[in-house]
């Protein structure tokens, strides 16, 4: 054991499987919901130090991670790989295998699998590394029809790995939501920087209805807006003559057309990862009118009459009106908790 090393003090509540040699966690970060580890139970670097014991049994217990997770979830398939060594990206060492349950739709196109350690080597059916032609087999249909419409939400279909997949491959990403609060902005921050960071645009567009949108979330809009001058355009929908509710994610320029999400999710953690929310997937491939329309609806609010550039005094502006918001689910009262402030982080060693 190493007094450093966190597969050898983990903790109970990790623990699914335990065996002669090795033992059966849960991943701490998941990739997916259901994603396990399998480890040995003593501290080894890599597959190439393990017995034919231990390997034999990491083996085996790959059946075992599948039935355990499919005792609480609904994988489409499985990505089983190990990490040896830095340069493969193996971040902890001490052996382990990942059991990654794969769900349909969790990012745009999977072909390829764990090809994509490399990215742009991951699907050669898609193109040749330098990008230069396309190679897909004739019989095979468009990618876009293997996408489900519906995302039905909960832990076990949410948005936001729909989102991030799509929003990784398109040039342009545009955003139509009701509320925003700090914790979306959390989960998709990294990801929009990369957006801008790769050239892509960013137009996004919120409300002030009954002040739930957080000024702190907006003020962290503004600073990629501040870093990628010219990609990013922000604006509000003024809600003094009334409300303003709409929820859409739509991203083009992808090598698979464009997609869009129509539905019930704000840029919240609950409502990205967690909550209950529907949102119908449009794709231009199989519904190229459905998506002009959807297009066309976020350009009419984009630059109506009830929008306004946001900026730094805008902001300013609206903390100083924003009355203080309460979890509420009566009358026409909004639908989102209030989220604390983020408490400044404790030092550790």
């Amino acid at each position: 054991m190493s007094k450093d090393c966190p597969f050898c003090r983990p903790a109970a509540d990790r623990l699914f499987h335990l065996g002669q040699t090795i033992l059966g966690l849960w991943d701490s970060y998941p990739v997916s919901p259901g994603h396990a580890l399998l480890i040995p139970k003593r501290h080894i670097a890599s597959w190439f130090d393990a017995t034919e014991e231990e390997q034999s049994e990491l083996f085996g217990a790959i059946k075992v991670a599948r039935s355990a997770i499919e005792q609480a979830h609904r994988p489409d398939g499985f990505n089983v790989g190990v990490n040896i060594g830095a340069a493969a990206g193996q971040t902890v060492p001490h052996l382990h295998v990942h059991v990654i349950p794969r769900y349909s739709g969790d990012m745009a196109d999977p072909r390829g699998g764990v090809r994509g350690v490399i990215p742009q080597m991951q699907n050669y059916l898609r193109a040749s590394p330098d990008g230069s032609s396309v190679v897909r087999d004739r019989e095979e249909p468009p990618r876009s029809s293997g996408l489900r419409a519906l995302i039905r939400g909960g832990e076990d279909d949410p948005l936001l790995p729909h989102l991030k997949g799509h929003l990784d491959s398109a040039k342009i990403a545009r955003l139509a939501v009701a509320f925003i609060l700090p914790s979306g902005v959390d989960l998709l921050h990294e990801h929009l920087r990369d957006l801008c960071g790769r050239g892509g645009r960013l137009q996004l567009l919120t409300g002030d209805y009954q002040g739930v949108t957080d000024p702190d979330a907006l003020e962290r809009l503004l600073d990629i807006q501040a870093q990628y001058e010219g990609r990013v355009e922000l604006r509000v929908y003024s809600t003094v003559s009334r409300s303003f509710h709409p929820k859409t994610y739509i991203f083009e320029g992808a090598v698979e057309g464009g997609v869009a999400f129509v539905g019930s999710s704000n840029l919240t953690r609950t409502a990205l990862s967690q909550g209950i929310e529907w949102n119908y997937r449009v794709v231009s491939g199989r519904d190229a009118a459905g998506f002009a329309e959807v297009i066309e609806g976020f350009d009419e609010l984009f630059v109506g009459p009830s929008t306004v550039a946001l900026d730094q005094a805008w902001v300013d502006a609206y903390r100083d009106r924003r009355p203080e918001v309460q979890a509420t689910s009566v009358g026409d009262q909004v639908e989102v908790d209030a989220e604390p402030p983020e408490q400044p982080p404790e030092p550790h060693e």
